[in-house]
């Protein structure tokens, strides 16, 4: 209860990069967040209509979480609402919000040097969570009396690293060669390499391999690039 009651007075943020060359701000902590992992099966028909469940891997760990930001306080807004500074000496305009909404956008963008966004971390309170934002939902709330937003919402839907991304040199951009063990399946194989088990037969045809199922352990299997 003491941990819960001090956490919500540190300021959550969210640290670019695996050094922290950058930290973005939360200016509201969020009200909660979800951390969610999950199996993946892929349903087969291999008699008659009955589908059979068929284990392909364990998806990522994600967080997700709204924030909020403000550029105005209730002040300001209300003072701007009433009257802009008709003659002289009132209160400014506030920044548009998307002076930080626009940094978040740049957390989706591919890095050309590294192949894929940039690494984020989640920070509050004893919490930090590291990986890769999946998806940003912006939506604009409140205005100025000129049309710029000045409040809004963002849903950030965070990939840990560890789960579901590689380092460069494993990039699916690259061919690579891996050895078959005894368990291992090509629809497990390729969701590991390209994070889509459907992608299993780009293995097979690399591999001249006509039935998935006939596979030794030991054999040297070919990850064509994508």
């Amino acid at each position: 209860m003491l941990q819960e009651l001090v956490g919500s007075f540190v300021k959550a943020k969210l640290v670019i990069g695996k050094n922290g060359v950058k930290t973005i701000p939360c200016v509201f902590n969020p009200s909660s967040y979800t951390i969610s992992n999950r199996a993946v099966y892929k349903e087969k028909n291999e008699m008659g209509d009955v589908a059979i469940p068929q284990f392909t891997g364990i998806a990522p760990m994600e967080l997700s979480v709204s924030l909020i930001f403000d550029s105005s306080s209730l002040m300001q807004l209300a003072a701007n609402t009433a009257m802009l500074s008709a003659a002289s000496g009132g209160l400014k305009e506030p920044e548009p919000v998307s002076v930080y909404t626009n940094e978040l956008m740049k957390l989706v963008m591919v890095k050309p040097d590294e192949h894929r966004p940039p690494v984020v971390t989640f920070c509050w309170g004893d919490l930090e969570f590291t990986g890769y934002v999946k998806s940003l939902e912006h939506t604009y709330t409140m205005f100025s009396i000129n049309g710029k937003p000045i409040r809004a919402s963002v849903k950030l839907v965070i990939v840990r690293e560890e789960d579901g991304y590689k380092t460069p040199l494993e990039s699916p951009d690259r061919t690579k060669y891996t050895t078959y063990t005894e368990g291992m399946s090509l629809w497990m194989l390729a969701h590991k390499e390209y994070g889509d088990c459907e992608k299993w037969r780009m293995i097979a045809k690399a591999n001249g391999i006509e039935n998935p199922l006939d596979l030794k352990p030991g054999q040297i299997l070919k990850i064509p690039a994508l």
